[in-house]
């Protein structure tokens, strides 16, 4: 069995539990929620692990808990595996309960019967990425600093943590239009994640999986973990976008400003800005912006969203990754 001793939850890098597949939709955002019991049934797989849960009620009955944690990829990089939670074991859940009245709570610690405990909540942080490098020759560094960009990047702080109004509560600067379709929008038939249906644009690189870049033919190509999703960066700036087919991912254009990649992305034809219901339409381009930290170890970045049926003004993000030894991009593999 793999255990590990629970990270103080303060300590840990909580990405996934408030940018990636609305779970501040569907659970409270305070951990306020304890329960024991019984593992009936585990299900191992992305973007959520899934517990089943038996608890004793007062009254002699058993309760069925529904239990939601991490994705396997996180867990797995924090040195978590499925035997950690083996079918009969009896554990204690702390978490977010849910906000729609359900059995069910997204976990962020489980303590075994053993008084061991295994974390379930967060990304692999910049101080496991401190521990990697500590032991590396400057050498090496300084080489994976000639690559540039191109390597795996873990994710540091994705560009929706302090600014997604549904987990903060600022406000963007919406339209009438665009505010009344969030009021509509319905997670439980709306949230295309719970059909395993990649994101697109610009709403799938708010995610807390790593990235990698790379060339092919003169054209450059970044692979994100989230959803096994591929998109071509057109470097050459001969086709129109114009003439270009429109899809979740729409079509990008690249350049480099000195060290910095500049992307430009139209022709995006997906129908939800975020995760949360707030909408897009057709009309919708961004401008990205990929530059490197003085010593090659952080890659930081800038997004400006444009859609005059959504926001009233142009909207700008930033978050960043971090470069790590020894990463690389994870089948993710989406599964009901």
């Amino acid at each position: 069995m793999t255990r590990m001793i629970l990270f103080a939850l303060g300590a840990t890098v909580s990405v996934e539990a408030t940018a990636h597949h609305s779970v501040s939709v569907f659970y409270d955002n305070e951990p306020t929620a304890q329960l024991s019991g019984t593992v009936t049934q585990t299900a191992w797989v992305n973007p959520h692990i899934r517990i089943t849960l038996e608890s004793a009620e007062p009254d002699g009955s058993t309760k069925t808990w529904n239990v939601e944690a991490g994705s396997v990829n996180s867990l797995e990089r924090n040195g978590i595996f499925r035997e950690g939670l083996a079918v009969g074991s009896e554990i204690t859940v702390i978490g977010r309960p849910s906000r729609l009245g359900r059995p069910a709570v997204y976990a962020t610690e489980i303590r075994l019967s053993d008084d061991e405990a295994v974390a379930l909540v967060g990304s692999f942080g910049e101080a496991q990425v401190a521990d990697l490098r500590a032991n590396l020759d400057a050498d090496v560094i300084a080489e994976a600093a000639t690559r540039g960009i191109f390597r795996v990047w873990l994710r540091g702080r994705a560009y929706g943590d302090p600014v997604n109004d549904s987990v903060t509560g600022h406000e963007l600067p919406y339209t009438a239009s665009a505010v009344a379709a969030r009021a509509d929008y319905n997670p439980l038939t709306d949230d295309t994640a719970l059909e395993c249906i990649p994101q697109g644009m610009p709403g799938i690189m708010d995610n807390p999986f790593p990235i990698e870049f790379t060339e092919q033919d003169g054209d450059i190509v970044l692979r994100l973990e989230e959803w096994d999703t591929v998109r071509t960066i057109y470097m050459t700036g001969d086709a129109n976008p114009d003439d270009r087919p429109a899809t979740p991912l729409g079509y990008a254009t690249g350049r480099w400003d000195g060290d910095a990649l500049v992307v430009e992305t139209s022709r995006i034809d997906w129908p939800y800005f975020d995760d949360v219901g707030t909408p897009q339409s057709t009309g919708v381009a961004t401008v990205e912006r990929f530059s490197l930290s003085n010593d090659g170890s952080r890659l930081n970045y800038t997004i400006t969203v444009t859609d005059p049926v959504t926001f009233t003004e142009a909207v700008t993000f930033d978050g960043y990754w971090v470069w790590a030894p020894g990463q690389a991009i994870k089948p993710f593999n989406c599964s009901l």
